[in-house]
């Protein structure tokens, strides 16, 4: 009998394959690795095809990816190019490579600086409230849980990690998420999109799991078992966002 990564119900059905980080980030890891896919067998249909697929689109849709994807060309599983859309009625659309178009009807939302200089006050399109921060670090979780089974599928299914499941099927949680800016500017051969994850037990933190998710420019980070923010490594430039909720 199998059981679910997720849920841990063995009914199934097992028929999908599941993608570990999302097929239109990339889904490589570092060093141009090949996808990260779990085999059949491993996350039944239900989940894989409702509350982890919803994960995937809210990572996916998260303004500041959203963004980096448009900027850096990224297409859609598909092959279309990107785009984001925000909230007051402005877009950005990647239409060629290297060539982004800025669209909006809002001419209020401009903020002129008196040297020349303007910027935009963009919005986002959906709240990043507690809920979203939520889906956030649950499509985190999501994804380290994947990872872990690859290297250490007997600690993946471990009653250890039976909370960081319910968390992921919708379970409330308290807790946070690191969104990093890099300062350097990638080239196309330095693009990444990938996990990396590490057990620790710290003096006074006791054992836990600090993940880290890149993509081409940002860094998202959370820990799937403690609820305290723990600060990233910084570089210089580097600028840091923490989400909590």
């Amino acid at each position: 009998m199998l059981d679910c990564l997720c849920c841990k119900r063995s009914d199934g059905p097992f028929t999908s394959r599941e993608h570990v980080v999302p097929e239109s980030l990339g889904n490589m890891g570092h060093g141009g690795k090949e996808p990260i896919l779990l085999p059949r067998g491993v996350v039944c249909d239900p989940c894989n095809n409702a509350p982890l697929s919803r994960l995937d689109q809210a990572l996916i849709e998260f303004d500041f990816v959203s963004m980096v994807k448009t900027l850096y060309g990224v297409p859609s599983k598909t092959g279309k190019r990107p785009r984001t859309i925000f909230g007051n009625n402005a877009s950005l659309t990647n239409f060629a490579e290297g060539h982004v178009l800025f669209e909006s009807n809002n001419w209020n939302a401009w903020i002129s600086h008196g040297d020349g200089r303007a910027t935009w006050n963009l919005m986002s399109k959906r709240p990043v409230d507690s809920a979203y921060r939520r889906q956030l670090a649950r499509a985190l979780y999501k994804m380290t849980l994947g990872c872990m089974f690859i290297d250490q599928p007997k600690v993946a299914l471990s009653p250890r990690f039976d909370p960081v499941r319910r968390m992921i099927l919708g379970e409330a949680f308290h807790g946070y998420v690191t969104l990093v800016f890099r300062a350097w500017e990638p080239t196309k051969e330095d693009w990444r999109s990938g996990l990396q994850y590490d057990f620790h037990d710290k003096p006074g933190l006791g054992p836990t799991v600090w993940t880290r998710f890149d993509f081409i420019k940002i860094s998202l980070f959370t820990d799937l078992e403690k609820r305290k923010p723990q600060k990233p490594m910084l570089y210089r430039g580097d600028a840091a966002i923490i989400f909590d909720f």
